[in-house]
Order: C-alpha cells, then structure tokens, then sequence
C-alpha cells in the first residue's frame, strides 16, 4: 500500500488501522472495513470533494486528556488511564479527523459497538468530560442519555466520579449530584432519558445514547438529533452491544445502516462507525491479541 511521503504513520490510529488491515491484527470483517476506511480518506484527504484532513495533534490531544482522566473503580481506581491500541483507533478518528478549513471534527455521529467488559463506561465518561471541559466549547450542553432513568445516571454518575478523581479536571468544573458545569464557560451536563420531565429547548454540543440495543423505541435519538445543527462540531456517540431482539428495534436499523457505510453501499461522510462483531465462524475475537 502507498501511504504517501505525508502520512507519519507512528500515529496510534494509524498504525492501528495499518496494522488490522495488512493482517498483523485479527479482526472481523466490519472492523477491517472501518480501519480500511480510514487510510482510503488519508488517501484523498483535503482534496476536491472531500475537504477533510487527520490533524495528528488533534488526535493526540485526545490521547493526553484521557491521561489526565482517573480510573474510578477496580484495582486502577484512582490511576491514569492507559488507552489500548483499539481505543485509540477509535478516538482518534472520531477527534482527529477535522474540516481543512475550520478546524472542526468532521463526524457528527459516531456508531460503536463491541462486546462487553470494553471499559465502555470509562471511554464514554471520558468523552463526555472532554465534551464539557476539554473542548473549548462556550456554554457546553452535554446529554448521558439512555432509554431509563437509571442507565442514563449510571453513565453520569461515571463522569461524576472520573471528575471528582481527575484534579486537573475538577479544578475547571462545578460538580453537582445530578448536573456537572464549567466554572468559566458555563454550561451544563446532564442525565436525559424518556422519563425527564422537561425536554424542551435542547442545543446539545455533545450527546452520549448508551446501551443503545436496550431502547424500545428510537424516541431519545430523535429528540435529540433534531435539536442537532446548532452547534458548530456537536458530536453524538451512540453505543451498544450486539443482542437486538428483533429487527424492528431501532438499534438494528442503526447497525444495518452502519454496516452500509462500512461496505461502501451508502456514503455518509460524517459517520464514524466502528463494529467489532465475530465473522460467521470465528470463535474468538480481541482486538488486542
């Protein structure tokens, strides 16, 4: 493969990506896809058509803010987080990935779904601080949102706790029970789910839909995507694991839509999607092996 002069290929994302898709990795056939994907763009990067580029430092940056970010449970509890090479594939793509011209992240969406015992909470608590406090929004408005009440606080009450443990993190915010805000910019993070009360006048700069194969319905998702396109860069992760129970569950839509993406069936751009799933046959998969 020529990766060009330009390409510094010691950049995590990259290598990882390179590393999936020359075969020194095993992975199912979505993942290679989306690592695929991702050296085809750096390809045709800031090129007619296409007005994106991997700004390497904004990738990095990224890396280092989870580094100031405390595990808050387990025997880590209270360490440094040390992202593993697949996380930081998917990190840096989602935050490195920026417009050639205004410097704002080119995904809007981000799709990832893998197999549980992931650090998913500690990935998504992450995201979620660096969305209140990392991203030099003003007056940042932030969403844990899950179907229930109760798994959309588990998912706050992380990033509370990842705050509270993180000193160069709390020193910039105000921590409440159930609302986190910047001392400076303002702002508010917060639990949504369908049992909040009032859910009116949404401008998310940043949404997190956790356990997204758990929703019944798609009500959550569309309340607030169309609150969306207020905001410059505002980024919405939807997670999940594999396990919808019928095809008429609006996370099955998702993944089907994604797994178009990925195969080059549909263009979406501004997608980021990532799904690490068994190949038919396969009995074993880990990233990291």
């Amino acid at each position: 493969m020529n990766l060009g002069m330009s390409l510094t290929t010691e950049n995590p994302c990259t290598r990882y990506a390179l590393d999936v898709v020359e075969g020194r990795r095993a992975t199912g056939k979505p993942e290679w896809q989306a690592c695929q994907r991702h050296l085809d763009d750096l390809q045709r990067q800031g090129t007619e058509g296409f007005p994106w580029v991997f700004d390497e430092k904004k990738a990095s940056k990224i890396y280092t803010w989870f580094s100031y970010c405390a595990h808050v449970e387990g025997p880590l509890a209270g360490q440094p987080i040390e992202l593993l090479p697949f996380q930081k594939f998917d990190l840096g793509c989602i935050f490195g990935w920026v417009h050639k011209d205004s410097g704002n992240r080119r995904f809007e969406k981000a799709y990832i779904q893998e197999a549980r015992k992931n650090a998913k909470t500690t990935i998504l608590a992450g995201i979620a601080l660096y969305l209140m406090a990392g991203d030099n929004e003003e007056s940042p408005s932030v969403y844990c949102a899950a179907n229930d009440k109760e798994q959309a606080r588990i998912l706050y009450r992380g990033a509370k706790a990842m705050a509270q443990k993180s000193k160069d993190i709390s020193k910039r915010l105000k921590i409440r029970n159930y609302a986190i805000s910047h001392l400076t910019r303002g702002g508010e993070m917060r639990a949504l789910s369908k049992e909040t009360k009032n859910k009116d006048g949404l401008n998310p700069s940043g949404a997190i839909i956790d356990e997204y194969h758990a929703h019944p319905t798609s009500e959550i998702y569309d309340l607030l995507w169309s609150a969306w396109g207020q905001r410059a860069q505002a980024l919405m992760t939807i997670i999940t694991t594999a396990g919808f129970d019928t095809d008429q569950n609006p996370c099955f839509k998702e993944y089907e839509y994604c797994k178009k993406i990925l195969a080059g069936v549909i263009t979406n751009e501004q997608y980021f999607v990532i799904i690490r799933e068994l190949d038919e046959g396969d009995d074993e998969h880990n990233p990291d092996n």
